[in-house]
């Protein structure tokens, strides 16, 4: 299994720059449906918001289903999925008939391809190195979503909307392809293989077995620390769901290299010893209260990139610590479904914000009061990811007293 773990990353990292790197540039299009169908803004956006918001609110289902069939055959239906979603839109004469056979489809699909992808890696790469392995595959999707802001402008350009539906279609099969080699089975003659997956968790109780299927994630739900994690990154991500590609289009480039940075690094400041996961988050929830207070102050073109710049880095590092979070939070047996649980607190905040946020534009002209909440939003992410450390930091406290108190009177019996 190790011999073939390097050749599992390409094939993830590059089904990742075809369907998230996809997901993410279709912002790019809404001035062309806003043009093709004459909807207003805040209708029009309804398409990425059901997009993002099924991509979020799908994760408890597609976890229970990579759970249950495993990664490699979650991702082949998901690759079919995604791609005849777009090319059924070819046929679309309202953003309804786009939300319905585009949005949906897509955000489960590229749902379960994410699930499938962190499930693979974490099994393929056990330990710090998978925290690394999961930093450098949050990266594929902000080089994707690059790559396909021009691709599809150009595409746009040259056959028009429909022709893009047609050909983005047939370039998200490649996901399924890509999928064949994700195999997490591990080999019978292997009865202890070197690639069972080990992950140091957070929670120090074993894994228990339960008869029934979906019995077995209580303990997940249970969890304390877990939910106050969940809750955080949900307040933390949704702010950003309100922008589209349109609003920030002078500073996209930048913003979404720093986004890159912010994937890229989270992994990697996590390997220096006794840093946590929840501080990191807590760190980037407090750099998005100050960002998004002070970007509503930015006059010049200097400040604006700074501004978005500092997003784009805690936007891109929120997204990492949502997968290694997870991760050391619920274990590598939990991590599909918790990582599903995430997915969907983090979906239904996006499709609640994206709506608003558009009719906010649309009354007001301006994204002043959204910033303010964005900032109130943030804030409370903060609180709760300190109250998930707290709790965290208290367990650990008594279970020191308790190790020391069981050491004390085997002591004193002597």
């Amino acid at each position: 299994m190790v011999h073939r773990r390097w050749i599992v990353i390409l094939s993830t990292y590059f089904t990742d720059v075809l369907a998230l790197g996809l997901l993410f540039a279709v912002p790019v299009l809404f001035s062309t449906l806003l043009e093709m169908f004459k909807e207003s803004r805040a209708k029009t956006a309804t398409i990425s918001s059901v997009l993002f918001g099924f991509l979020g609110c799908a994760g408890i289902i597609t976890g229970l289903v990579i759970q249950r069939i495993g990664p490699r055959k979650a991702g082949f239906v998901a690759g079919l999925l995604m791609g005849i979603g777009w090319i059924i839109s070819f046929f679309a004469t309202s953003v309804l008939y786009l939300v319905l056979v585009l949005a949906v489809p897509m955000g489960i699909g590229c749902s379960m391809t994410m699930l499938s992808i962190s499930r693979t890696l974490s099994f393929y790469f056990p330990g710090k190195l998978g925290q690394i392995a999961l930093s450098v595959q949050a990266t594929a999707s902000g080089v994707g979503r690059i790559i396909f802001t021009y691709a599809l402008s150009d595409c746009v350009n040259t056959f028009g909307l429909r022709g893009t539906f047609l050909i983005m279609g047939a370039v998200l099969f490649n996901c399924s392809v890509l999928s064949i080699l994700w195999n997490t089975e591990l080999p019978t003659s292997n009865k202890t293989p070197q690639s069972v997956c080990k992950v140091p968790t957070d929670n120090t109780e074993k894994v228990k077995q339960h008869n029934n299927f979906l019995m077995q994630f209580y303990p997940v739900l249970k969890d304390k620390i877990f939910i106050l994690f969940v809750l955080g990154i949900t307040f933390l991500y949704a702010p950003h769901g309100g922008f589209t590609e349109g609003d920030i289009r002078l500073v996209f480039v930048i913003h979404s290299i720093c986004n890159i940075c912010g994937r890229l690094s989270f992994g990697f400041i996590k390997q220096i010893p006794r840093v946590s996961s929840l501080f990191l988050t807590f760190l980037l929830a407090s750099l998005s209260v100050i960002s998004f207070s002070t970007i509503q102050f930015a006059e010049q073109l200097w400040s604006t990139i700074a501004a978005c710049s500092i997003l784009g880095f805690e936007m891109g590092a929120t997204v990492t610590a949502m997968s290694i979070g997870t991760l050391n939070i619920v274990g590598y047996d939990y991590f599909p479904f918790g990582l599903g649980i995430v997915f969907a607190s983090m979906g239904a905040g996006n499709v609640i914000v994206g709506p608003i946020s558009g009719i906010i534009r649309d009354v007001t002209g301006t994204y002043t009061v959204f910033l303010w909440t964005s900032t109130l939003s943030t804030a409370i992410a903060a609180i709760l990811i300190l109250g998930a450390m707290l709790i965290k930091y208290r367990t650990k406290l008594r279970k020191d007293t308790s190790s020391i108190s069981v050491q004390v009177s085997k002591i004193t019996k002597f």
